[in-house]
């Protein structure tokens, strides 16, 4: 049976942002693909705070205006905008620092998720704070795959010697710790590593996969994260990756040879970055066969059993605001 999905989000990509909130495209596109009917109300937090207000009235008027099976919310904070829906029962995805960075985001969150049908989590860490799916955000294989670096290079206008270290987010987001990538980086070159910094940010999603083949190795550092997508693209595009222990990181390295997990110390990132960018000549690495499981078909498969054991639940009064009492 087709569904009515309305997807609430301040993360998708748009002309200003083009690489913002790819994953939650994937995931409208897989619906899409399963035969679902889904909208997509993109609230434009990043324009001003204000916006979230203004979001609470659009998706009243929405859902006021058509009758929707399912409202989707991916965010804490854009959950506040769903608490004045019209009649659809609530799922919210919590992502990350909207759980595990500060206190006022998780106290939204934790509001929200009182008000909310059902949760959903992205990694285990913050599953343990909200019961509910686990359902971490997939990968599109057809489009992630390993590239010719040479061609990527060519493409990418990129010098076609030298050793390249990708790091995709921009380094304006302090939460990332561009400074500690990019002085690793500066350490390898003081070791003779002829080695340098690839940021990419502000990127469509669809050419994600050029720079993944014209790079060398990934390199994450982030305080904070959920189940960060660009390692599994990383991965799927047999492009290796360095990370500190964050988020389900772990987990999404165990058993791939030739990836490594450090300390988040300058020192520690460095002779990680060393270690796989001096694996010239070894076995071809493999990423790809360990980021089958997260293929988005089964994401979008995971996401159906959870709209459906909401719309099983007894039925609800007309509006939304019965989660606050």
């Amino acid at each position: 049976m087709s569904l009515s999905v309305l997807v609430v989000t301040a993360m998708y990509p748009h002309a200003a942002q083009p690489g913002s909130g790819a994953f939650v495209k994937h995931q409208v596109e897989q619906l899409r693909a399963l035969a679902h009917q889904v909208d997509v109300l993109h609230i434009e937090g990043y324009r001003s705070k204000w916006n979230y207000l203004k979001g609470a009235f659009e998706v009243f008027h929405t859902t006021w205006r058509k009758r929707y099976d399912v409202v989707h919310v991916h965010y804490g904070l854009t959950g506040l905008c769903a608490l004045v829906r019209w009649r659809a029962p609530l799922v919210v995805t919590f992502h990350g620092s909207d759980v595990l960075q500060g206190w006022i985001q998780p106290l939204i969150s934790r509001f929200v998720a009182r008000a909310a049908d059902a949760t959903i989590a992205v990694s285990p860490a913050i599953a343990a704070r909200y019961p509910g799916a686990l359902i971490p955000c997939g990968v599109d294989l057809e489009r992630f795959k390993r590239g010719d670096r040479d061609h990527a290079r060519r493409s990418l206008g990129l010098p076609p010697n030298g050793k390249y270290v990708l790091f995709p987010f921009n380094p304006e987001r302090r939460v990332k710790r561009y400074d500690l990538a990019a002085a690793a980086v500066a350490g390898l070159r003081q070791r003779g590593v002829d080695a340098s910094i690839l940021s990419v940010w502000e990127v469509p999603n669809e050419r994600m996969p050029l720079y993944y083949a014209a790079a060398d190795v990934m390199v994450l550092c982030s305080d904070s994260e959920g189940s960060p997508t660009s390692v599994k693209e990383a991965l799927a595009c047999d492009l290796p990756v360095v990370s500190t222990d964050v988020g389900d990181v772990q987990s999404l390295l165990e058993g791939i040879e030739g990836t490594e997990l450090c300390e988040q110390t300058v020192d520690s990132i460095a002779q990680a970055l060393e270690r796989v960018l001096g694996r010239d000549g070894q076995p071809s690495f493999d990423g790809r066969a360990a980021m089958r499981r997260y293929d988005l078909n089964h994401t979008g498969r995971a996401l159906e059993d959870v709209y459906r054991a909401v719309l099983q639940q007894p039925s609800r009064p007309a509006t939304a605001l019965r989660g606050l009492r």
